[in-house]
């Protein structure tokens, strides 16, 4: 991902932060700026603000081994919690949402499984969560809303995307679901 100010942001894998790997910002002359302790499989969204920019990404805690899959020497982290990110132009955290759903298995709420989010005009955030739901979260990190898409059946790892029109696009369980106007965090069903 190229950010406004020419940057490249690049989310890299790694197994000795139980699997959350890094976002790494580079300068556009290749020089290492910043990292943030997430970044795998992940595609910031970034959008222009105030004479800077921010960055919005999902930001799951793994139940992994540390370093490796043998539960003796890489001892598995607990599952989750699982937010929604925005970093500033430095990557230093500035909000995060975590994902309000608490079930049986998952006291932590449920991982985000949106690889890409998408920011609205106003700076809402639009994300879909492994729990079946797309969130629009306010600038801040409070929810405005949330929307059952679909049951999910190996959640799909999939981006959210914003029509020029307003119309959300996001998939779930195999659908590719359109959802009304988003103006100023709200939405209405198509």
């Amino acid at each position: 991902m190229v950010a406004t100010d020419g940057s490249i942001l690049l989310g890299v894998n790694t197994a000795y932060n139980y699997g959350r790997g890094h976002l790494l910002q580079f300068s556009n002359s290749g020089q290492l700026k910043a990292n943030y302790d997430f970044g795998w499989d992940s595609t910031p969204a970034v959008f222009s603000h105030d004479q800077t920019y921010s960055v919005v990404l999902k930001d799951n805690h793994y139940d992994n081994g540390s370093y490796c899959n043998n539960p003796t020497w890489c001892p598995k982290a607990p599952r989750g919690p699982y937010y929604i990110t925005q970093l500033d132009s430095n990557l230093t955290p500035q909000w995060q949402y975590k994902d309000p759903s608490v079930k049986k298995g998952h006291p932590d709420g449920f991982e985000w499984c949106v690889n890409a989010p998408a920011v609205d005009a106003n700076h809402v955030v639009y994300g879909n969560n492994e729990d079946g739901y797309l969130y629009a979260v306010q600038p801040g990190g409070t929810q405005a809303q949330r929307i059952f898409l679909d049951r999910t059946i190996n959640a799909g790892y999939t981006p959210v995307s914003l029509g020029s029109d307003g119309t959300i696009y996001a998939e779930n369980s195999g659908h590719l679901i359109a959802i009304g106007k988003a103006s100023a965090g709200a939405t209405k069903g198509k």
